[in-house]
């Protein structure tokens, strides 16, 4: 046998073993073509994980509940935004404006209205610090004056940085008519006196005081120097933080004749009718409600008298009944220029 037809032979062999290649599941075939050996390529989806592909691919693979949940979370978001620009826009346009001569006013009103308003803002600021700050006083009894007297609100507000010594009385006396003071003045009021501020235990330095301006003219004695001189006597206490007896004691220290009375109401004029003061101490629970010393200082044209209270404003701006004063009191003296003088 020559080569051609060896050659010949073997070419079916060949091409049945070439025409078994394939492939399980047919990804790709061989056979014979009529333009000779073709693979053909089966066709498959291929993910690419380039970036907008493969957001767009997970996108794709949510149900649609989940689009809607993130559709309304957009929405949402939108509307959140929009009512907070707009909430800011409205609290801008509809703030509302104020005086020009305190901005805690609104503007448009009378000066004298806001004149009106400003001191009770004032007392309203300094009260809430008080209450704040309350833990911080010696005691408690200065935290209630200032919720028991309005007009002592200040005073207590400036306590704890305050002076402890009295400083001289700068006001203006005429003899002969005595002036309204109060325990709570800045010139005595945080002066120590009976194991706690003057402003809350010197109602008897006080109203001595009023009465020895009143007689004199003098305002050489204040309050905190009467203060002292009870103190130094050791009669500073009792009820009323200062004893009877210490206006006796000093009546010619001070130029000063203090005579005792049994409180009567008819006393209380005739003593007023001659030209002179009545000093009282008065019981708990009847001017006020702590027992404390007062001066009644004139009659009015109607037979009612003027009190003067060193613990209260409401006392002192009020007409009074002699016989009511009388049955309040617990000692009485009248107060009056002694011989010499």
């Amino acid at each position: 046998m020559d080569y051609s037809q060896r050659t010949e032979r073997s070419r079916p062999l060949s091409d049945n073993r070439r025409s078994s290649r394939s492939r399980v599941g047919g990804s790709y075939r061989s056979g014979r073509q009529s333009g000779g050996n073709r693979y053909e390529l089966k066709s498959r989806n291929i993910r690419f994980r380039g970036k907008g592909s493969s957001v767009k691919t997970r996108f794709a693979d949510l149900n649609p509940r989940q689009i809607m949940f993130i559709v309304l979370g957009v929405v949402l978001a939108i509307l959140v935004i929009f009512l907070v620009s707009s909430c800011v826009r409205s609290c801008k346009s509809n703030k509302p404006e104020t005086s020009e001569i305190d901005a805690r006013v609104a503007a448009g009103v009378s000066d004298d209205l806001v004149g009106a308003f400003t001191p009770v803002l004032d007392q309203a600021e300094a009260l809430q610090w008080i209450a704040a700050h309350a833990n911080e006083y010696p005691n408690e009894d200065l935290p209630r004056l200032a919720l028991s007297e309005p007009a002592a609100i200040a005073f207590v507000r400036a306590y704890p940085e305050m002076s402890k010594t009295g400083s001289a009385f700068d006001g203006s006396v005429s003899r002969g008519e005595a002036p309204q003071l109060y325990t709570w003045d800045e010139h005595w009021g945080a002066v120590d006196y009976d194991g706690s501020a003057l402003a809350v235990t010197g109602s008897g330095p006080t109203a001595l005081a009023m009465a020895y301006m009143g007689i004199t003219g003098k305002t050489d004695r204040t309050p905190a120097d009467l203060a002292k001189m009870a103190t130094d006597k050791q009669m500073a206490g009792g009820e009323s933080h200062t004893t009877a007896e210490f206006f006796t004691s000093i009546e010619k220290e001070l130029g000063l004749y203090v005579h005792h009375y049994e409180p009567d109401g008819d006393t209380i004029t005739e003593v007023l009718d001659s030209g002179t003061f009545v000093l009282v101490e008065v019981r708990a629970d009847t001017l006020t409600p702590e027992a404390h010393w007062v001066i009644v200082a004139y009659e009015n044209e109607n037979g009612s008298v003027r009190v003067y209270d060193p613990t209260s404003v409401s006392v002192s701006t009020r007409p009074w009944d002699p016989k009511t004063i009388a049955s309040a009191a617990i000692t009485m003296y009248a107060v009056s220029a002694s011989e010499s003088e």
